[in-house]
């Protein structure tokens, strides 16, 4: 059995494809095996996949599936996966030569389910360290959750019993996931070291602002009713509300307000609203933005009907 199992979804991406590769195949951990998922991209990266197999066989496994997204490619991945522990690395970021030797050690060492890194925000000009926020319980974790999946290492059994997977057709299903996953929370152990450079592009689909900023409203509804059909609603009631806070109010409407299209923008910006308050009606009651420190709280504190759609206006000329 492979040590690590690292997924790696490709999809013109052929710019950035030979550094990510490279980064893994140069790993100081033996025993690895490298996942790499086209997706049937229209560009040239299967010819950089097939010159990284052909040099390292032992260590690059190549696939082509029809196009499905990428959670497709990640639940395409967990099938074929034969690793202990399975990592995700989006194939325009990069990581240290020694990231899955420091998780992969910490994992064993310490029993654990999922082990987590900081990061860095890379940029073309500077890097910014993001320190994770260590998710001490399921509670914790719902409030602070970073949603991103390649800055953690995942044990495959544990996965496998979650049975969680990834919703597919839809943009945040890091978040669906990574939110299901929270009311599990056990075992997790954290690295308090930059492991891996989240690779800043203006290009990227995350930077993009189009009719799939939408998508996190299906998402959250999703999400809600996950916690209420298994039961987990009641106990966690006020750090889902905190959570819809944050993801109404926080990128997606700052996405949202950098629509082009007025009638678009308007549409998304109301819908959000809307989830929000149908959703959760009494949110300005709610105990984190009352007791958590930060300019973000103070703002939610602040906020109404009026100045959300002043903020809107502000952000888009930003």
């Amino acid at each position: 059995m492979f040590k690590v199992s690292i997924v790696v979804p490709v999809y013109n991406v052929e710019q950035y494809l030979s550094r990510c590769l490279e980064s893994l195949v140069n790993q100081t951990l033996q025993n690895i095996e490298i996942l790499v998922i086209n997706d049937s991209s229209p560009d040239n990266s299967q010819v950089i996949i097939d010159d990284y197999a052909k040099k390292y066989p032992n260590m690059i496994k190549s696939f082509i599936k029809p196009n499905g997204g990428i959670s497709s490619v990640r639940n395409f991945g967990i099938k074929h996966a034969t690793g202990e522990y399975i990592a995700f690395v989006d194939s325009d970021d990069y990581v240290e030569h020694d990231m899955f030797e420091i998780m992969y050690n910490a994992a064993i060492i310490n029993n654990a389910n999922v082990v987590i890194s900081d990061f860095y925000f890379t940029y073309p000009d500077k890097e910014i360290i993001y320190n994770e926020f260590p998710y001490n319980d399921s509670k914790s974790m719902i409030i602070n959750l970073f949603a991103v999946l390649w800055n953690k290492l995942y044990k495959k059994e544990y996965l496998d019993k979650l049975n969680i997977g990834f919703m597919e057709g839809y943009r945040f299903e890091d978040v669906s996931f990574l939110m299901k996953m929270a009311v599990y929370h056990e075992r997790f152990h954290f690295v308090a070291k930059p492991l891996i450079h989240y690779v800043q592009r203006q290009d990227s689909i995350t930077a993009s602002h189009n009719y799939q900023v939408k998508d996190i409203v299906f998402i959250l509804n999703d999400i809600l009713a996950f916690y209420k059909e298994r039961g987990y609603y009641h106990t966690y009631q006020s750090e889902l509300e905190y959570f819809f806070i944050r993801f109404t109010l926080g990128q997606p409407f700052r996405s949202c307000s950098k629509i082009t299209d007025q009638e678009d923008r308007k549409y998304s910006l109301d819908l959000l609203w809307k989830t929000l308050n149908d959703n959760f009606p009494n949110w300005k009651s709610n105990q984190y933005i009352k007791t958590l420190p930060g300019l973000k709280n103070r703002y939610f504190n602040l906020i109404n009907r009026p100045l959300y759609h002043i903020s809107a206006f502000i952000n888009r000329l930003l």
